[in-house]
């Protein structure tokens, strides 16, 4: 793990162009932060601490207009002295900056600013962990999850579970101690029933958590369908940009192309590929070989959007085409709708849902007919795909420690719940204590270096 006791420094924001000015965060957290930026930040008025002063950054002849926001430890993000330059700047001055601060400081490491606020009692484990979920999420809901953890959410919840644990077992070793007393501290069956509560509230925990191991990679949306269904213009459209090739010519896509679509609540990486059929459709080794890599990168995909010519008389190829797709998550689209009279859709929609077994998305990437609905149903699926069932607004964002550790300390529970059942209150106790001790691992007892070290090793630096 890192030295705690020195002074790091980190570009805290994203990376700026070498050319383009864009705003810079610099952070610098430890017992030299205010003396290293001392020599690049001048100002006129007195620094306040906490608070924002703005003032200029010096750097090889160049005068920045700067803000500086100074925290004294240990009321700060860190816990330690934090220091923060805001200034607008293209990446080669920025470079610049780093340089000048990095001859008084160290770099920091993958998430170090977080790992000593942990380390310091800023945050606890699951909030720290929450840092880097925040920024992984693909969506809004997966944000506002992992928002949750960061509020100390996860940590109230298994809390409050362990109080509940331990209100039972101090009733249980309260039986046990005064057994020859006339007095009942607990019954069987409440204790069963208790028990069963706290197991079935681990359960929810479980159950209602969004895996953090699913957010950080952006969900794939494919676009399949024959040659010259609308595939490329259709990626255009969703993009509004022309990131593809655009040609009535039949099979003029053979790579896999891809770009960003950013919707109102969520993002996904959206790919357009050759056209589809059987092997023997192929005109020659290309056309082979960029129809096995459509075929591959589509049953890869998360969500499919299935495109089919609305102007075309006989979908038979199409329905055959379709049987191609192992995705279980398809969207039927109708392109093209342009090319067809208004009073005409309503039939040639019939017609493909008949042929393919579900109900189109009309759209026309010329006119932008039913691309906005497109979207939000683009939308609606991901972000059902990417969160699971439940309620969204109580999710809690859960990360293989958090579910490894509830899995474990749910066993207890049932086991414990077993031996109370047959009146075993002794060995009950003793497998109650271990539910109670592994829940604990959430936080900060039982955790070790090495355990630290993966968590924070996933981070990015400069958070």
């Amino acid at each position: 793990m890192y030295e705690t006791g020195d002074t790091i420094c980190a570009v805290g924001s994203a990376a700026a162009a070498q050319a383009a000015a864009c705003e810079s965060i610099i952070r610098v957290s430890g017992p030299g932060a205010f003396a290293a930026v001392a020599d690049l930040f001048s100002t006129e008025r007195p620094i306040r601490c906490p608070g924002v002063t703005t003032g200029a950054i010096a750097v090889d002849g160049l005068t920045l207009d700067a803000a500086l926001y100074a925290f004294a430890g240990p009321r700060s993000y860190t816990g330690e002295d934090l220091a923060e330059l805001h200034f607008f700047a293209a990446g080669c001055v920025v470079e610049r900056v780093m340089a000048n601060l990095l001859s008084r400081t160290r770099p920091a490491g993958p998430g170090e600013f977080t790992l000593r606020a942990y380390l310091n009692g800023r945050i606890d484990l699951s909030q720290a962990e929450a840092v880097a979920q925040v920024v992984a999420g693909s969506n809004m809901v997966q944000v506002a999850a992992a928002g949750k953890l960061l509020a100390g959410k996860l940590a109230q919840t298994i809390a409050d579970l362990r109080r509940r644990i331990l209100d039972l077992l101090s009733l249980l070793e309260a039986g046990m101690d005064f057994s020859g007393e006339d007095i009942i501290f607990v019954t069987p069956q409440e204790a069963v029933a208790s028990a069963g509560h706290i197991r079935s509230a681990l359960q929810q925990v479980l159950d209602g958590g969004i895996r953090y191991e699913a957010m950080i990679d952006l969900p794939s949306v494919g676009l399949a369908g024959a040659s010259n269904a609308g595939k490329s213009s259709l990626l255009n459209a969703l993009l509004g940009q022309h990131r593809s090739i655009v040609s009535d010519e039949r099979a003029t896509t053979r790579d896999v192309l891809t770009g960003m679509l950013e919707l109102q609540q969520c993002r996904c990486i959206l790919f357009d590929c050759a056209g589809l059929g059987p092997p023997e459709s192929s005109a020659g080794l290309l056309d082979e070989l960029g129809r096995q890599a459509a075929v591959e990168a589509i049953n890869a995909a998360e969500l499919v959007l299935f495109c089919v010519d609305l102007s075309k008389d006989d979908y038979t190829e199409d329905a055959r085409i379709r049987e191609l797709i192992a995705c279980d998550n398809v969207v039927l689209v109708g392109t093209k709708a342009d090319l067809q009279a208004a009073t005409d859709l309503p039939r040639k929609a019939a017609t493909l849902a008949d042929a393919l077994g579900d109900t189109p998305v009309i759209t026309s990437a010329k006119t932008a007919r039913g691309i906005d609905a497109l979207g939000d149903c683009i939308e609606r699926m991901l972000i059902e795909l990417t969160t699971g069932a439940g309620e969204a607004a109580d999710r809690i964002t859960i990360n293989q420690r958090h579910h490894t550790v509830v899995c474990q300390a749910t066993e207890y529970l049932d086991q414990a719940i077993g031996e109370l059942a047959g009146k075993n209150d002794e060995i009950a106790a003793m497998l109650l204590r271990s539910a109670y001790e592994r829940l604990a691992g959430l936080e900060k007892e039982d955790i070790d270096e090495a355990i630290l070290e993966r968590i924070f090793s996933n981070f990015c630096i400069g958070k």
